[in-house]
């Protein structure tokens, strides 16, 4: 790591559709990348660190959609988006949802079963699911 560098755990490219929901204005953004408890979103607007603030992820497939939403706080401020922590945030657990929705499955069953176990993929993780 470098002598400026803050990180403590490496990035992951990730990319899908999200909202920042902050004093009751929720703006649209992207995910550019996940770590372990943090990660980018390029959005638009007037953003500071140290503001609590939800974020929730969309996983879209056809007419399939899954959302996770988490609490957390931002971290850090950029000219396209802002750095944003969340002791929910499990990149592992947002592959896993990604890879489950890319795979095209037939039978809304296997998403379903999916589901229901997805607690027990991250354990300890408070972040909603819907």
């Amino acid at each position: 790591m470098g002598q400026f560098e803050r990180r403590h755990f490496p990035r992951v490219p990730f990319s899908a559709p999200a909202f920042l929901q902050k004093d009751s204005i929720i703006t649209f953004g992207e995910v550019r990348d996940i770590s372990l408890h943090g990660l980018y979103l390029s959005v638009r607007g007037d953003h500071k660190p140290d503001e609590d603030a939800l974020v929730s992820i969309y996983f879209l497939n056809g007419t399939s959609t899954l959302t996770i939403t988490m609490p957390g706080r931002i971290v850090r401020t950029g000219t396209d988006g802002i750095g944003f922590a969340s002791p929910h945030l499990d990149p592992l657990q947002l592959l896993s949802y990604e890879s489950v929705l890319s795979f095209g499955y037939e039978s809304p069953q296997l998403m379903e079963e999916f589901l229901s176990h997805a607690g027990t993929l991250a354990p300890g993780k408070e972040g909603i699911v819907t």
